[in-house]
């Protein structure tokens, strides 16, 4: 999936340093970048100079680590591996300083770190990275002995946008097996075909576990490396874990297919097992798109049109009329719900476009055409209701006799109303939310996956997780993944959120304490980017992708247009259906 690599523009960033921009767009002609080559050691080098020598030649891939292992004693050079542990800091030119004979060690402010798994992990605002090392004479040559345990490359945030790129792997959904789910790591651009299929054999990502299924895990390659020749990639297993199931057998090509076709020298993949040809029927090899194996990248768009919300009254609006003249001719039109007296706030319209959701002080309604109910009391401080497209309303907020736990309920909408049998919030499963507040949830247009923004006990340290969505066979929703994914740590009072596709959410935060709440683009790979502010800012959505944000003020309906805000000339709130 070539979209899986954002390009958000030059303000882009791996969170906290807003200064960092993301890599090679997924996609983009890799043959046009320069690559480079450091020099190696000069003789008679001093130590400082070995040091910081190394330092530029490990921001390097190809012959240029070659060339970084010759600032290594020999012991060293054999046992490093570049493609550990990657400390981003801010810079690597900052003071080189002598600690004691033959020990050095040079400090910088870290932004992130990628592990192994090429999981990005943003740090905590302060925190420092100190690169130690040690060292020796070696033929007459001061040679580098010693690097702290762990680290692969200790990179600039310029080297890693050089060096990196953000790639989605692929996952197929539990829910909906044809639905692949991206999950977004970042790898060293060159031989990334190879790095890409060792790490969608590795295990599922722990935020998913429950919301999406791998029939890659435990294989292994006969050679540890994928040739691409002539844009096809061909990835050859052990047969000794290879299932016979035609089933397993296409999903291990759909994943493989989806997630290597995001390198830019791929454009097909052939399977197979030591040598002979993976056998599934009706495939021919080599396979350009996970279609071609019955696999979906994304779901189908909701065809259902949003509503304007204009005093108690709300009307269905083609979209291409937001922005233009004559809008207010809406109100002419009959409601299509129910009247919404005013003491009713965030609402949410269901993919089908006949039902409607909100909430009023811990209560939450559901509108039908000519009928409006509540659910049964079930919990106070409720979040904004959201709906998925397999027809459940999910809501969060505080449960137990003192409102004092995190909880989260999914209501299902095929029965009404809700008092009847079935109809009640049932709780579902959040056993890390126990002790925090929920402020909004979203889902995913895929149903796998939920965005919960929520706080501490005390309505402080906010944080917005991602995490799996859980069902059972039939498709209800039982609970959420037991370890959700932290993005965009450094962000303050996140007030609501919303997914705007499969790798990508918007959000109303402050990027720092003092900061305004201002509408921000957030990716799985951790890239943030703030846009301009609209002045308290309530509520976020979208009519489609990041071009086309709709933000909600006291002041009005503001759309996305460039690089500013639009008011809209009438009406309190647009509601997009399934956000």
């Amino acid at each position: 999936m070539a979209g899986g690599s954002l390009a958000l523009g030059g303000c882009v960033g791996l969170h906290p340093d807003p200064a960092i921009s993301p890599g090679l767009t997924v996609g983009a002609d890799s043959q046009d970048r320069v690559v480079y080559v450091p020099p190696g050691p000069q003789e008679n080098s001093t130590a400082e100079a070995i040091i910081r020598g190394f330092v530029r030649a490990n921001a390097s891939s190809g012959e240029g680590i070659t060339v970084a292992r010759s600032y290594l004693t020999r012991t060293l050079a054999a046992s490093w591996n570049p493609d550990a542990r990657i400390d981003v800091v801010s810079t690597t030119d900052g003071e080189l300083r002598q600690v004691k004979p033959g020990v050095f060690e040079l400090t910088s402010t870290l932004l992130g770190q990628v592990g192994d798994d090429g999981r990005y992990v943003p740090a905590t605002v302060g925190k420092t990275s100190t690169l130690r090392l040690e060292v020796t004479s070696e033929g007459g040559q001061w040679r580098i002995s010693s690097l702290p345990e762990g680290v692969g490359r200790w990179l600039s945030r310029g080297a890693f946008n050089q060096l990196m790129s953000a790639v989605p792997l692929h996952y197929a959904s539990l829910a909906d097996p044809d639905v692949l789910i991206p999950d977004v790591r970042w790898f060293v651009s060159d031989q990334l075909a190879s790095r890409l299929t060792r790490a969608q054999l590795g295990p599922i990502p722990s935020y998913l576990v429950g919301a999406v299924r791998t029939d890659l895990a435990n294989l292994h390659l006969v050679v540890d490396a994928v040739p691409v020749r002539a844009g096809v990639a061909s990835v050859d297993f052990a047969a000794a874990r290879v299932s016979p199931d035609p089933r397993a057998r296409r999903g291990m090509w759909g994943q493989l297919v989806a997630t290597l076709t995001a390198a830019p020298n791929v454009s097909a993949v052939d399977v197979t097992v030591e040598g002979a040809a993976l056998d599934v029927d009706g495939v021919s090899p080599p396979v350009a798109r996970s279609s071609e194996l019955g696999f979906r990248e994304s779901v189908d768009p909701i065809v259902t049109q949003p509503l304007l919300r204009v005093g108690q009254g709300v009307y269905s609006v083609d979209p291409a009329r937001f922005g233009q003249p004559g809008l207010d001719l809406v109100v002419e039109q009959s409601p299509v719900f129910p009247p919404i007296t005013e003491q009713f706030t965030d609402l949410a319209l269901a993919a089908t476009g006949k039902e409607l959701a909100a909430v009023a002080q811990g209560e939450l309604a559901r509108f039908r055409a000519s009928e409006v109910a509540s659910v049964p009391n079930f919990g106070t401080h409720l979040t904004g209701p959201a709906y998925d497209q397999r027809g459940w309303l999910f809501v969060g907020g505080r449960a137990g006799e003192k409102a004092e736990t995190g909880a989260i309920w999914a209501v299902d909408t095929g029965v009404w109303p809700p008092t009847a049998a079935g109809g009640q919030a049932r709780r579902i499963s959040v056993p890390w939310l126990a002790d925090r507040r929920p402020v909004a949830v979203a889902i995913s247009a895929d149903g796998a996956r939920a965005a919960v923004v929520s706080t501490d006990a005390e309505d402080a340290h906010v944080r917005l997780d991602v995490v799996g969505v859980v069902r059972d066979e039939a498709g209800a929703p039982t609970g959420l993944s037991a370890m959700p994914i932290r993005l965009a740590p450094s962000l303050q009072r996140i007030r609501d959120v919303v997914w705007i596709d499969s790798t990508e959410l918007a959000v109303l935060a402050a990027t720092t304490a003092k900061d305004p709440v201002v509408p921000q683009l957030v990716t799985l790979g951790q890239q943030v980017q703030a846009l301009p502010e609209v002045a308290d800012a309530r509520h976020i959505s979208t009519l489609g992708g990041e071009r086309r944000l709709v933000v909600t003020a006291p002041d009005g309906v503001f759309l996305r247009a460039g690089g500013t805000w639009q008011r809209v000339g009438v009406g309190e709130d647009i509601v997009v259906a399934g956000r």
